[in-house]
């Protein structure tokens, strides 16, 4: 009996060790590799294995797992919507990446996928902003060839007190990047990373390019539904096909969501062509998105536009900015601090002269008196100035009677050119002579 209750005992802490150490090499102790940080309950990594979609994701409308995806709009004028079914608590650090893509279409809709992260009590029961909620408290990011500039990926903010209105989404965005999308045999990875240690960062990524990036946008802690929507509107022949590959949850920042920043997405931009009415000839001038299109506009539509580029400010990362604007800040107050400690001596001097009655025209007389020698000096100067000029001016007199250099070198030249003419001749014969005497001592 006693032999039986050792061996039952030993198996079983042979059995707990064996489950420890193969825990231990699946998460090493101190391992902070992507792999150890993904949220298995919360992610959607395996669709290719799986014949039909977990229990802990809601499929809504017609959506459905096909050959390793889920189709979200499976024919023309469909919905479709994918939910997680509990909510992620929010508490620290989280990345989120959705692989999907749009195929079967391309041109304009009023069609878009939206993909979300809103508060639990934001679930969806309306689904009328794109198959997702029209009154949520969250985030929202659609993707949709619908707006002004054409495929964009565009953030908004909702605080659940009204609805948001599909007409004016492009309004209300605050932040946006350009993206090409649809009808694309290649996946788009959007991914979403909110870092607390980082002031609150907010960045979104579209294959490893920032799309946007904000630290003015702050998540309170609670609990969130993650969700999925898409709608392919109600254009003719429009069999747009909104397909998720992938989900995934981590619990942290991740390596990629660290790439720098050095290839970003394509902001939006306008051309405009303006045409002369009188030679006909055509420029095109490129514009921005908040440039007003008529020459007049009234004070309500240039607020709306200055809240527009505001927003697009608060969406771009102008920390290091700030810094600077502070450091330039701090280095002005520092110079007028200096700038009133100099002139508190003449201060105390003009308040003494005040309480003894001293006039101005006194205090004038004493600067002069002080500086005397000074204003003597520029005199000085004045007359030295001029006595120099009187000297040049006599030079410049007596050079003219007296003889002139030309007229020297002139006379010079008539008596040296005959004088070096004979010395050539002379040189000449004295040579000759030379050479005959060296001939007849040598006969």
């Amino acid at each position: 009996m006693i032999m039986a209750l050792r061996s039952t005992v030993l198996l079983t802490l042979f059995t707990i060790l064996a489950a420890w150490t193969g825990l231990l090499e699946a998460h090493p102790l101190g391992d902070t590799s992507d792999a150890s940080k993904l949220n298995s309950d919360y992610s959607l990594s395996d669709l290719v294995n799986l014949r039909k979609v977990p229990s802990n994701w809601q499929t809504g409308e017609q959506a459905s797992l096909e050959e390793g995806r889920i189709v979200l709009t499976s024919r023309q004028n469909s919905k479709g919507s994918l939910w997680l079914k509990q909510g992620f608590n929010l508490k620290d650090s989280f990345t989120m990446e959705w692989t999907f893509r749009s195929v079967g279409y391309s041109g304009k809709t009023d069609g878009g996928i939206s993909f979300w992260f809103v508060q639990d009590s934001s679930i969806p029961r309306d689904k009328q902003l794109y198959n997702g909620p029209a009154k949520y408290d969250g985030l929202q990011l659609l993707v949709d060839n619908n707006g002004p500039l054409g495929p964009t990926l565009r953030g908004q903010l909702n605080d659940g007190q009204k609805p948001v209105e599909k007409v004016n989404i492009y309004e209300e965005s605050f932040a946006s990047c350009l993206m090409g999308y649809q009808d694309s045999s290649v996946p788009s990875t959007i991914r979403v990373t909110y870092d607390m240690d980082d002031n609150n960062l907010l960045k979104v990524q579209v294959d490893n390019k920032i799309c946007f990036q904000t630290r003015k946008i702050h998540f309170p802690t609670g609990t969130y539904r993650i969700g999925v929507s898409a709608e392919n509107g109600a254009v003719d022949n429009n069999a747009e096909s909104f397909e998720v590959f992938k989900m995934q949850l981590f619990n942290g920042v991740i390596e990629d969501s660290l790439i720098p920043n050095v290839n970003a997405m394509g902001q939006p931009k306008m051309i405009t062509k303006y045409v002369d009415k009188e030679t006909g000839k055509e420029q095109l001038i490129e514009k921005t998105a908040f440039d007003a299109e008529k020459d007049k506009i009234s004070n309500y539509e240039l607020y709306k536009k200055l809240d527009r580029v505001e927003g697009k400010i608060l969406a771009n990362d102008i920390n290091a900015l700030g810094a600077k604007l502070d450091g330039i800040i701090k280095v002005q107050q520092e110079l007028l601090s200096f700038v009133k400690t100099s002139t508190v001596p003449r201060s105390t001097k003009e308040a003494a002269d005040n309480e003894k009655g001293t006039s101005s025209d006194n205090a004038i007389a004493q600067d002069r008196e002080k500086f005397k020698d000074f204003l003597s000096l520029n005199a000085k100067l004045d007359k030295m100035l001029v006595d120099q000029e009187k000297y040049r001016e006599a030079a410049k007199i007596h050079g003219q009677d007296g003889p002139q250099v030309d007229e020297i070198a002139r006379k010079l030249m008539i008596w040296l050119l005959p004088l070096i003419f004979i010395m050539l001749i002379m040189a000449y014969y004295t040579f000759r002579i030379r050479q005959e005497i060296i001939k007849t001592k040598l006969l």
